[in-house]
């Protein structure tokens, strides 16, 4: 007698667990932590001033004022970007119990809201600067775009990350006034730096072990955080002073209700910003790391 099998029936009920699990990085450290200003129009300007080198300082007893020419400060521009993420759910959809979530139009706000959060983290890290038009969009121009005083590209591509290189291009930034005190990097990077970091590790007071909580690269210039961000490429590494960038808001990120225009609730999360750099020559970068 053939037995009846569930590989023959099509009318079980499936078995859906009641817990959703979103898979994705969330990670947005650049939006999240660079200082948040005011943009006031599309093209967004700041100004910033080369300090004077020291000199020899040394003036004659009773000596007159003499008058120089003064260096006027220098006038930087960024074009905002504005981004946006639209969501629609049928109201039948809104009617029914989905597995998981209490409101399905709440959940994909939710989803929206981190989805919007990474395109802005890419814009910030890896946008190119373009003015737009009738039909192209603004774009912002990002801190891999901005540094290009301190590069450091090494010896050949597909090379392994160094101290000496590292620490070079930190003092690099040292010279031109900076004081970086963070290091973004991919997580191949991040990885490599606390790979570097434990070779180098010793212990004075018996203990064979150690737990790090926090990353903390220890320059012969001083310390710098270390971050991974997933939209830097990987084999890349950016060597930055925090208080040297900030986020220009011209609209902060919003949800708004759009009018229903079928049987169905609409929405659209929608912002405009940009990068403000107020000094690249204070930060680096390294590229053609190995991956």
């Amino acid at each position: 007698m053939a037995v009846y099998q569930t590989y023959d029936s099509s009318t079980n009920h499936e078995d859906l667990t009641d817990v959703l699990t979103k898979i994705g990085d969330m990670t947005t450290p650049a939006y999240a932590k660079l200082r948040k200003v005011s943009a006031r129009n599309s093209i967004h300007e700041w100004s910033t001033y080369a300090q004077d080198a020291a000199a020899v300082n040394a003036q004659v007893e009773g000596a007159s004022f003499s008058y120089g020419a003064l260096t006027a400060p220098s006038r930087l521009s960024n074009y905002t970007q504005i981004f946006s993420k639209t969501f629609q759910v049928s109201q039948t959809q809104q009617a029914v119990d989905p597995a998981g979530m209490e409101d399905e139009y709440a959940f994909r706000v939710k989803v929206g809201l981190e989805a919007i959060g990474r395109d802005i983290e890419k814009a910030l890290i890896n946008g190119t600067a373009n003015s737009g038009a009738s039909g192209t969009g603004r774009r912002l121009k990002g801190i891999m775009a901005f540094i290009t005083t301190n590069i450091s590209t090494g010896t050949g591509t597909g090379r392994a990350l160094a101290a000496a290189e590292l620490n070079s291009l930190i003092q690099s930034c040292y010279e031109n006034g900076g004081r970086p005190d963070w290091l973004l990097g991919s997580y191949t990077q991040v990885n490599a730096i606390a790979a570097l970091m434990a070779a180098k590790r010793t212990f004075n007071d018996g203990n064979t072990t150690y737990t790090n909580e926090t990353l903390v690269y220890q320059s012969p210039f001083g310390r710098l955080s270390v971050e991974g961000d997933s939209q830097i490429a990987a084999t890349e590494l950016a060597v930055l002073q925090k208080d040297m960038w900030a986020v220009a808001q011209l609209r902060p990120v919003s949800k708004k209700d759009t009018p229903e225009t079928a049987d169905a609730k609409n929405g659209v999360l929608i912002g405009e910003l940009t990068l403000e750099a107020r000094a690249e020559a204070m930060n680096g970068k390294m590229t053609g790391l190995v991956s």
